[in-house]
């Protein structure tokens, strides 16, 4: 192996040559997967670069329920006996994926140096690659779960309640905090699930403990929403990881602004111009206009407004005076103007069963940029 090639872990395994088994041990690493033996004077060697692996499955047979196929261009390969097979199938997978993702991105493999350092008391020795994995791994279904961006990682997550206002109940799930979010899955899948950005966060406090709500926190919003978890474990551990990453996004927040008002700033002037000249343009065009036009006298009861509301001179067509297609879309924005009053609306509404019907049963063209924005994953 080259100086460079990083051991990830390593497996004690049998490998079938032919109909007999050796056992030995198969060791990953970031870019080939490896197995050696030596029993009785005969050695097994097998190298496999992780690019050339076409295809990765766990098979159960009747004599070996744990066995791992692992499918190149010109061979296959079987290993079983394994003492953990879901935990190494997953570190081959992942591997495969990453080598994959390497290939098509020209792109090396980068240690995260922000993970923090294992404890010098603790019990099981995992290696930093491992762990670096493992992270990465959580991140990526962590994600993948809320459609977040791909920069962004998880730090952690704890089971919690939230009350749910919509059907007036505490929901069992997980929290999730991250750089730059905080979300919400229930165990049961599609009851409800929460993408609050921090950027949208104004408070996060402690309320006061109860028998019916145990260590309860409280997080509002921009746009007047409170959500409030309950059944946490660490609540003074996550109201202060909470409060760190707030800071880090008022920061950001902060400098982004001095940035872009360095530039417009600049442009102030300009801008007030053409201002001036856009709200000085319609009285010319008026009063040219109106030159061969008749004049109203405010006195005239002839005037319009002076016998009847505009509102009855132009009535608003109810949706059965529209045609089929007008009123369809019609009782859509209703359907999601409902919706919206119950569940909340934004970036941090609650996303249950009902808002994937609606999406289903689809969009009403006038609300097809903000539901866009909203369930794409744009945050």
């Amino acid at each position: 192996m080259p100086e460079e090639e990083k051991l990830v872990n390593y497996y004690s395994c049998s490998y079938w040559k032919g109909k007999v088994p050796r056992q030995g041990w198969v060791y990953l690493s970031i870019n080939h997967l490896c197995f050696y033996s030596f029993l009785m004077g005969r050695e097994a060697k097998l190298v496999i670069r992780w690019v050339d692996i076409t295809q990765l499955e766990k098979n159960a047979t009747l004599l070996f329920p744990d066995m791992i196929k692992v499918s190149t261009r010109s061979s296959e390969h079987f290993f079983s006996v394994f003492l953990n097979i879901s935990e190494t199938f997953k570190l081959m997978e992942q591997l495969a994926n990453i080598a994959m993702r390497q290939l098509l991105d020209n792109e090396g493999f980068e240690q995260d140096r922000s993970l923090p350092k294992l404890k010098k008391k603790s019990p099981k020795k995992v290696s930093a690659l491992k762990r670096d994995l493992d992270a990465r791994a959580k991140s990526e279904r962590y994600r993948a779960l809320f459609r977040l961006p791909k920069d962004e990682k998880l730090d952690g997550h704890t089971d919690c309640t939230l009350w749910t206002p919509f059907n007036k109940m505490h929901i069992l799930g997980q929290m999730f905090v991250s750089t730059n979010y905080i979300c919400f899955t229930s165990k049961e899948e599609n009851l409800c699930s929460l993408i609050i950005p921090l950027r949208e966060v104004t408070i996060v406090e402690k309320a006061d403990s109860s028998s019916v709500l145990p260590s309860p926190l409280s997080i509002s919003t921009k746009n007047r929403m409170t959500f409030l978890f309950a059944n946490l474990k660490d609540r003074d551990f996550l109201v202060q990881r909470i409060s760190d990453f707030l800071q880090q996004t008022t920061s950001k927040i902060y400098l982004e602004k001095n940035i872009s008002g360095s530039y417009i700033n600049s442009d102030d002037e300009v801008f007030t111009r053409s201002s001036s000249l856009i709200s000085a343009s319609p009285h010319k065009s008026l009063s040219s206009e109106s030159e061969g036009e008749r004049q109203f006298n405010l006195n005239d009861n002839g005037i319009p407004t002076a016998t009847q509301a505009l509102m009855t001179m132009y009535r608003r067509r109810s949706p059965e005076e529209f045609n089929p297609k007008l009123a369809k879309e019609f009782l859509k924005e209703q359907a999601w103007k409902i919706h919206f009053a119950e569940y909340g609306q934004g970036v941090c509404m609650y996303r249950t069963e009902k808002t994937r019907d609606l999406v289903l049963k689809g969009i009403p063209e006038s609300m097809r940029g903000e539901l866009w924005l909203l369930f794409s994953g744009r945050y």
